[in-house]
């Protein structure tokens, strides 16, 4: 065979073991770049966790300045009845209206409180509902009427504390007895006086005992007690009253009868 037929045959196998290109876009080793802005994220959310902790931490540490023990201060009031001296339906009327879970829960509605954060975070010109009456006790006593999120985190771990050291009877008792009625009335026994001539406590003889109408109107009052007028019940003041009523009968706090003849003497 010629030299120049045997160099040709030797150039024409191809060699097995090379690779005729770099099928590798980087060097081997070296992280997609995609992959960065994933380690940017997942950082930034461990520390917007971190600060969320740090802050509720700071509300509970701030929390813990609330003596529970001062409302027992409440029980001084002139005017001060137990819930446990009251009709059921008089009871049943703020529970039913403010919190138809009183009984079940341990202080705090976690679902309705996280949605009111942040629903404040969206509107921060209104703080929003979902507060308990153990929250709204705390609220009450404790603080101020100022909207923000940082009062909503105190008040939730204030409550959590009231619950572990008092009775369900005393905590609706406290805060029946702590509530503006308007006009400068704070419990419901003075309320009950002043707007209808009655009274709230069933061993008080000298005095006619509060209606079921006349508990439902008190417990809607204090939704707006300076706006609402129980001597000139306005449409809307009317119509909180007939919510207040038809709650109450579906949580048996009332009967059917009871709830006919509140709406007849209401006029509705």
């Amino acid at each position: 065979m010629r030299r120049k037929d045997r160099m040709g045959k030797s150039t024409a196998q191809p060699h097995d073991n090379a690779p005729h290109y770099n099928t590798y876009y980087q060097p081997v080793g070296q992280p997609p770049k995609k992959q960065k802005p994933r380690r940017i994220f997942r950082t930034l959310i461990f520390v917007l966790i971190f600060i969320a902790a740090l802050f509720i931490g700071l509300m509970y540490m701030l929390s813990q300045q609330a003596d529970v023990s001062d409302l027992k201060s409440i029980e001084q009031k002139d005017s001060y009845v137990s819930a446990t001296q009251m009709p059921k339906y008089t009871r049943g009327a703020f529970i039913a209206v403010e919190d138809k879970r009183f009984y079940h829960h341990s202080g705090v509605d976690y679902k309705g409180s996280i949605r009111a954060i942040f629903a404040s975070i969206k509107d921060k010109n209104r703080l929003q509902g979902g507060s308990t009456i153990t929250q709204q006790l705390a609220k009450n006593f404790y603080y101020d009427n100022q909207q923000t999120v940082t009062r909503k985190l105190k008040e939730m771990f204030v409550a959590r504390r009231i619950e572990r050291t008092y009775s369900k009877e005393q905590i609706l008792s406290y805060y029946m007895n702590n509530i503006f009625y308007g006009d400068n009335h704070y419990t419901i026994e003075s309320a009950a006086r002043y707007y209808f001539g009655t009274t709230t406590n069933q061993q008080n003889t000298n005095l006619p005992q509060i209606t079921v109408l006349q508990s439902a109107i008190l417990a809607s009052k204090v939704n707006a007690p300076s706006v609402y007028d129980v001597n000139d019940m306005s449409p809307a003041f009317i119509n909180r009253t007939k919510m207040t009523l038809e709650k109450m009968k579906q949580q048996n706090y009332i009967s059917g009868q009871e709830y006919t003849e509140a709406l007849q003497q209401l006029g509705a």
